[in-house]
Formats: structure tokens, C-alpha cells, sequence
């Protein structure tokens, strides 16, 4: 046996790891294997994902008989039982990783061995992860991570903070599990153990993708996957499950099946439990819309399964599933289960998600849910599941929990805004067809009459341009956009007629402007399927455009932008509202309060929907477009002041930096955003530039005869 095991032990003790294995592989399967080599080879089979055969070593492990009663034999012992322990978790066998973990704990602690003590520790948390035991498991890892520290096992210490790093995930506390996960990648990129420092980074994108940060995931990810790819880890399984996840949250689905499917592939060999209950249930979500019955049949796989990690995730697929598939009371009571396992597991975001589940199935449910108070419970579920995802900093839930609140609640401006800021956080249109909360509302309705006023102008009926031939005259469109530029108010017929023919007797133009409202009408409705007075209202003094019917861009904007520039003024009297000021000063990387990313996030959404300046197409001029067009334009730019002020004062001042340049930019006489750049340039430190930018603001000043400020005084900054 010496001569057998004697290449396999040197390249061990060299730590030649991969010719261990090759060794290895020469030796017969009958042939024993000495503890300290067995748990050894175990540990890192497991670690690349190889779990049958990391079992076959521990399964071959022997101890010394004259020597079991040692310390040192002990140790060995306790950590071939620690790592076949681990093992059997990862398939989803809890009973005998129970039994092994406790024998681990016991045996480790006989031995006095910090580092036996660190992995039996380890496994008895995983142990406690799979009971929903959050103070168990928080308790175990804290035992594990000193002894590990103790015994200066860095590889240890490095699993262990991925492991801390993954339980604050599951318990929704993303920005410490980045924290944590950022030191678990210093540590792997420090010892240069890759199998390890690839699921930190893996660990680390789960907490990126909690926090809605699609892009950050997605890089992270994508690493992990090379790395475990490279190593040639069956482990890559996880990694695809993960990148298959941030492109199914991106609504990117074909790129999502292609990713759970190779997981599928390289997990059921090995019996990854895990990656074999997230591959089945993203595959149920994606394909509800394209073959419900394929969907049912991935849902009822998840659930059948055992999962080390419990069975939210299933539970959320099959509800999700059964909901956009029209059963909402099977729906409620998947629902309804993950609440009652959220809440004993401390898993805060299946908690909301399962809320906002349970809520919508009840809507779907319930016809009398519509009604008023039926629809506040509605309701009143989402808020609660709302302030959730704030604690948690999720910006894409919140994204998508306030477009549920919107439309439930007939908030077409809100449900714009919510929109916008999805499409900015990277959501993709494919996210409506996935079973999830955007399915279940189904896609924003499209308007029966869509007028584009904000740069380029068009008009869709029931999404569908009108061609230029249908308007029979220019004075058709000029007429549109007269209307459209008064913001929802009705406008005097005398006052139309003068505009559209200035030169005619008010008489002859009144008549003309009856034909022509009669051709209006007929373009926006051509098969006249609808009462006249449907798109285009009139009575005998004015007219408009009925906004239950029609959509303006304008009008949408200019509501969005007063709503959010009246936030931005009453956050400041509310207790959360404004930036937090102490003895200390802010860092660039210090989150914010959840109620200033959300006014930040609003803002942000609102200056995106501003195409361009109103009618900038020269068709038309005179005061009918000029005057909405500056309202408009000085209302973009009042809410783009509010957000560069608002990042400086909160200390992001390269956030404000981009903001005031943006401004600067667009109107190189704006007094304000000069200073407020200066101020910027002068908080982040660019001293020089923030010198020549002052200099600019005097010549500017100087073409327009004002007296320019002093230098401004440097911003204060919050603690």
C-alpha cells in the first residue's frame, strides 16, 4: 500500500494537488487510504464539485489502531467525518450530515486540533443552514472561524467567510455580505486558492444581484464561472445557475435557459442537490409562457427535491407558475408556505417576494378584491413588502414593487417612472414573459392613442405609427400639437382658429377649424368605431384631448417631474428625509438612507423621460410651442439642478460632478450649475480643475454682462 500511495502522498505533502489526483487515479478503489490523506483528497474533490468521488476517499479512510486514542489520530478522524459530512449536505442528504456533523463536533473537540475544531464547526453550521437555525448556524461559524484563525488555516478562513458571506445573503443583508465577500476575495487572490476564490466571487454576485446591481452581478459571475470553467470544476454548475439567474431577472430568457440547462447537465450527474433545484425552478419560470406544461412539470421537479438550502426557491417558482398560469388559490398557497419558511429561516427577501405573491393572488382571486377596501389590503401588502426591499437595498424589487402599487392603483405616472427606472437598472422587455411579479400584471397597456411630443413627433394608434399620408394636411398635426402642448387643459376654439389662420375672418377660420377637428378625428380613429368626442373633446367654446383616451408624453413628464420635484422639497422637513450630518464625514462608498436612493432613483427615472425639447421638429412655431417648450425644458432642468444638489450634499460629489457638467453642457450661461460644479470639482478634490472651471464661469458671465460670484465655499458634507 506504501508503494501504491507514496507518489500520491508526496505530491499532497508538495501541494501538487492535481497530480495528487492523477496519482490517485492509478490506485485501486479496494486499496485504503490513510485519514490524513483521505480527508485531505475529500476536501478538495469536494471543493471542485467532484462529490462521488470525494466520498469514495472518505469511505476508504482507516485510522491507525495504535494510535486512535492520540490527539493527532483524532484530529484526522474528525475531519474525514467533518468533510463527508459536507459532502452528503451538498446532495441533500440532511440525516447522515447530521449524523457526521455531530460526531465531527465531538471527535474535534476531544482532539484540541484548532483545525479539526474549524471544519467539524463548519459542517454543524451547514447543518443549522438547513434547519432555518439562523442563531445556530451564525454560532457554529463564529466556533469555526476562530479556531481557523487559531490554527492560521487561511484555506479555512477562506471558506468560511464564503459560507458567512452566503448566509447573509439568504438572510437579505446584502451590503454585508458584499463586505464580507470583498475580504473572502482579497484572501483567495492572497493564498491563490481559485476553486475557493471563485465562489466568493460567485457568493459576492448574489449579493451584487440582491441589491438590484444587474451589472456587478453579472461581472462577478461571469469571473466565478471562468474560473471554475478553467479548473475544469464541475462546480461551473453553480456558476452557470448564477449567471442564468441575472439573465433571467434581466428578462434576457434565451440566455437564462441556455445557462440553467448546461447546469442541469453537469449537476445531475454528481447529484447536486442545489444547482439542481435552482436550475429546475428558473426552467419552470422561464417556460410558463411558451409551454405551461413544461413549466408545471420543471415546478413539481423543484419541489420534489431535497434542497440543503430549504424550499423557498421552489415554492416561489410553482407559485409564481401557477398564478401567471391563471390558478391564483394554488398560487396563494405556495405563497403562504414560503411566508411561514421565510419567516422562520430569517430569509427577508423570500419574505416579500412570497408577500407580493400572496397579494397579487388574492387580487386575481378575489373579484371583490377591487374593491376599495379589499384593494387597500391589496395594497397594504405591497407597501409592507416595499419596505422590505428598501431595508434590504434591493432597487430592482423596489423598481418592480412600485410598478405593482402604480397599476393596481391606476397610477399611470407612477407606473411610468417605475418603468423607466427598470429599463435603467438594465431590465429588458423579455422580464414580462418570465413567471414572476411583472407576468402576473402583464405588460403596460398599450394606449389606444399615443402622441410623442418630446423630441422627434408621432402618433400611435394602439401602438402602431400613423403614416404621414394619413393626416391629409400639415395643419391636421399642427392642430395636434397645439392641443397636446397645453398640458391636458382645453383650449378656446377662437384661439385655435386664430393661431392655425391668422389672416382669415374669425368667422371663415371657425368653420375651417370644424373641418378640420372632423379630420383629427378621423385619423385617430379611422374605422370610426368610437363617439366622436372619444380622443378629441369639444363643446360649443373649446376643445382638447381627453387624457382617459390619449397619451401625451408631454403630459406625463410634466406630472412625473412636478410630483418628484415636490418630493425632492419635502424630503428635506421629513426625519429620514435629508442627508444624515454628525461629528464624522461621509465616504464615497457609505450607502445611502433607503428613502434618498429611492428620491435619487425617482429623479433619475424622471429626467430619462424626457426625449427632447417639446415639437423640436420645426414644423410649427409661434408662441403655441414656444411657451410649453420652455416649461417643459426648465422643468427638465430644474429636476437635473435638484439631482446634481442633492448627490453633493449627500457627499457623492463625482455623482454630482457628472450632473452639473451635463447642465453646463447644455447652457453654458447657467449661473447655478457653474457654481455647483465648481463646489463638485472642489469636494472631490480636483482643485486645479475646479480653478479653470471658475475661470470659464467669469468669461461666461462676462458675454452676458453679470457680475460673476466669488469662488463658492466648499460644500458641507454629511456624516
Amino acid at each position: 500500500m506504501l508503494g501504491l500511495l507514496g507518489p500520491v502522498e508526496a505530491a499532497v505533502r508538495d501541494g501538487r494537488y492535481d497530480d495528487a489526483l492523477r496519482h490517485l487515479a492509478a490506485v485501486p478503489a479496494d486499496v485504503p487510504l490513510p485519514a490524513a490523506l483521505a480527508w485531505r483528497l475529500g476536501v478538495l474533490l469536494h471543493q471542485q464539485g467532484r462529490f462521488d468521488a470525494a466520498e469514495a476517499c472518505y469511505r476508504r479512510a482507516v485510522l491507525d489502531v495504535a494510535e486512535q486514542h492520540q490527539a493527532s489520530a483524532l484530529a484526522e478522524q474528525a475531519q474525514v467525518l467533518a468533510g463527508w459530512a459536507a459532502t452528503r449536505w451538498a446532495r441533500g442528504d440532511q440525516a447522515q450530515a447530521r449524523q457526521f456533523a455531530e460526531e465531527a463536533v465531538h471527535v474535534a473537540d476531544r482532539s484540541g486540533d484548532d483545525s479539526a475544531v474549524a471544519a467539524a464547526y463548519v459542517a454543524q453550521a451547514l447543518i443549522a443552514f438547513s434547519d432555518g437555525d439562523r442563531a445556530d448556524n451564525e454560532h457554529a461559524y463564529a466556533r469555526a472561524l476562530a479556531a481557523a484563525e487559531r490554527a492560521g488555516d487561511f484555506g479555512q478562513q477562506l471558506r468560511i467567510r464564503c459560507n458567512i458571506g452566503s448566509r447573509l445573503v439568504e438572510e437579505g443583508r446584502y451590503r454585508p455580505a458584499v463586505e464580507e465577500l470583498g475580504e473572502a476575495v482579497r484572501l483567495g487572490e492572497l493564498v491563490g486558492h481559485q476553486t475557493l476564490l471563485a465562489l466568493a466571487l460567485h457568493n459576492r454576485a448574489e449579493a451584487w444581484l440582491g441589491l438590484g446591481e444587474l451589472r456587478r452581478a453579472r461581472g462577478d459571475a461571469d469571473e466565478a464561472l471562468t474560473r471554475w470553467q478553467r479548473a475544469g470544476s464541475p462546480l461551473a454548475a453553480f456558476g452557470l445557475t448564477l449567471t442564468a439567474r441575472v439573465h433571467r431577472v434581466r428578462g434576457a430568457a434565451r440566455q437564462a435557459v441556455a445557462a440553467y440547462q448546461a447546469a442541469l447537465a453537469m449537476a445531475e450527474p454528481d447529484g447536486n442537490a442545489q444547482v439542481l433545484v435552482e436550475a429546475c425552478a428558473g426552467l419552470a419560470r422561464i417556460s410558463y409562457a411558451d409551454n405551461p406544461v413544461a413549466a408545471a412539470q420543471y415546478a413539481e421537479r423543484a419541489l420534489t427535491m431535497p434542497s440543503a438550502a430549504g424550499p423557498t426557491v421552489a415554492e416561489l417558482a410553482a407559485g409564481w407558475v401557477a398564478l401567471c398560469s391563471g390558478d391564483p388559490q394554488r398560487a396563494l398557497r405556495h405563497g403562504e408556505q414560503v411566508r411561514a419558511e421565510a419567516g422562520r429561516r430569517r430569509d427577508a427577501a423570500g419574505l416579500a417576494e412570497a408577500m407580493e405573491l400572496a397579494a397579487l393572488a388574492v387580487h386575481q382571486a378575489t373579484p371583490e378584491a377591487t374593491a376599495t377596501r379589499g384593494m387597500r389590503r391589496v395594497l397594504a401588502s405591497l407597501v409592507e413588502a416595499a419596505a422590505i426591499w428598501a431595508e434590504l437595498g434591493n432597487e430592482f424589487a423596489l423598481a418592480t414593487n412600485a410598478l405593482l402599487q402604480a397599476r393596481l392603483a391606476g397610477d399611470r405616472v407612477g407606473e411610468e417612472i417605475a418603468y423607466e427606472r427598470l429599463h435603467q437598472i438594465g431590465v429588458q422587455e423579455g422580464a414580462w414573459q418570465i413567471a414572476g411579479p411583472l407576468a402576473a400584471i402583464g405588460p403596460t397597456p398599450v394606449p389606444e392613442i399615443e402622441v410623442q411630443t418630446l423630441g422627434h413627433f408621432s402618433v400611435r394608434l394602439a401602438g402602431v405609427p400613423v403614416p404621414a399620408g394619413s393626416w391629409q394636411s400639415r395643419k391636421a398635426r399642427d392642430l395636434l400639437k397645439m392641443l397636446a402642448g397645453q398640458l391636458g387643459k382645453p383650449v378656446a376654439r377662437e384661439a385655435l382658429a386664430t393661431a392655425l389662420w391668422p389672416q382669415a375672418r374669425t368667422d371663415v377660420a371657425l368653420r375651417r377649424l370644424s373641418v378640420l377637428i372632423s379630420t383629427v378625428r378621423g385619423v385617430l380613429d379611422p374605422a370610426r368605431q368610437h363617439p366622436a368626442d372619444r380622443y378629441l373633446a369639444t363643446d360649443p367654446a373649446t376643445v382638447r384631448l381627453d387624457p382617459e383616451h390619449v397619451a401625451v408624453d408631454a403630459v406625463r413628464f410634466h406630472q412625473a417631474a412636478r410630483a418628484a420635484v415636490a418630493a425632492d422639497g419635502a424630503s428635506a422637513t421629513l426625519p429620514n428625509g435629508g442627508p444624515r450630518r454628525g461629528s464624522g464625514t461621509a465616504s464615497e462608498d457609505d450607502p445611502l438612507p433607503d428613502g434618498e436612493v429611492r428620491l435619487l432613483s425617482r429623479l433619475e427615472a424622471v429626467v430619462a423621460m424626457y426625449a427632447g425639447d417639446f415639437c423640436d421638429d420645426g414644423e410649427i412655431a409661434g408662441d403655441w410651442v414656444k411657451r410649453p417648450r420652455a416649461v417643459l425644458a426648465d422643468l427638465h432642468r430644474e429636476v437635473m439642478h435638484r439631482l446634481a444638489r442633492r448627490w453633493l450634499r449627500l457627499g457623492r460629489s463625482e455623482a454630482a460632478i457628472g450632473w452639473y457638467l451635463r447642465l453646463t453642457a447644455e447652457d453654458c450661461y447657467d449661473e447655478p450649475a457653474h457654481l455647483g460644479l465648481i463646489r463638485a470639482l472642489s469636494a472631490a478634490g480636483r482643485h486645479g480643475e475646479a480653478g479653470r472651471r471658475y475661470q470659464e464661469y467669469v468669461a461666461r458671465m462676462g458675454e452676458i454682462d453679470i457680475e460673476p460670484a466669488a469662488f463658492p465655499p466648499p460644500e458641507r458634507r454629511p456624516a
